[in-house]
């Protein structure tokens, strides 16, 4: 089936066929270095699979590819409706007292994976616990998916921070105390946005009907 991913592979595809340089039957313009380079043999592509297998972060490729894996897993699996499940009794607390505490959450879980695998395992149980409580997927997810880029506490939490970690300068327990201070503002202008006009743009009091997975089609 065609995707929004076909046409990126496609062109990627393309890159390893069409040569480097223009075809000796469109080119009457060549100088005789030309010349001699064309005697030599066909133009190699404009990308080789040698100069891929050095440059490509494949550890990336791992990583967003894994952790779509996992989250495809674990909705597919049923695990992510039966951890949803069990935060039906989060249903007595109310609505921006659970996005607080999700946020806390993600946002400490997010300083030892990467923001990626975060919000892409936690997601999809986010969506099946707002469907067993009737509560607006959006209420959490939205937060929730801000509070997985709260990576300020530790050198593995993100790239960057292994960065500035390597010059020797700072220690981890500067980077903690910085950063456990940027989580704390961070989590507490999210809390007032979603509960403000957030709650206004987005109808966040309503449970909405495409979040209702017994409705009929």
């Amino acid at each position: 089936f065609v995707t929004d991913a076909t046409v990126s592979l496609f062109v990627a595809v393309l890159l390893f066929v069409l040569p480097s340089e223009p075809p000796r039957y469109l080119c009457f313009w060549r100088s005789s270095d030309s010349e001699s380079q064309v005697s030599r043999g066909p133009a190699p592509p404009l990308l080789t699979w040698q100069v891929t297998q050095k440059k490509m972060p494949w550890n990336i490729v791992l990583l967003l590819g894994g952790g779509f894996a996992l989250a495809k897993g674990s909705e597919e699996s049923g695990l992510s409706r039966w951890l949803g499940a069990q935060m039906t009794p989060l249903h007595s607390v109310p609505p921006w007292a659970i996005a607080v505490i999700l946020c806390l959450l993600i946002a400490t879980f997010t300083e030892c994976a990467s923001n990626v695998a975060t919000a892409t395992l936690f997601l999809p149980i986010l969506a099946s616990m707002s469907q067993s409580i009737s509560m607006n997927p959006l209420y959490v997810m939205i937060p929730c998916t801000l509070s997985a880029s709260f990576a300020f506490m530790l050198p593995v939490a993100t790239p960057p921070n292994a960065i500035v970690f390597s010059y020797g300068v700072l220690k981890v327990s500067d980077m903690a105390k910085t950063g456990i201070v940027m989580n704390i503002i961070g989590i507490g202008c999210i809390s007032l946005a979603i509960n403000s006009w957030g709650r206004a743009m987005f109808a966040l009091d309503t449970f909405p009907s495409w979040a209702n997975a017994t409705a009929p089609m």
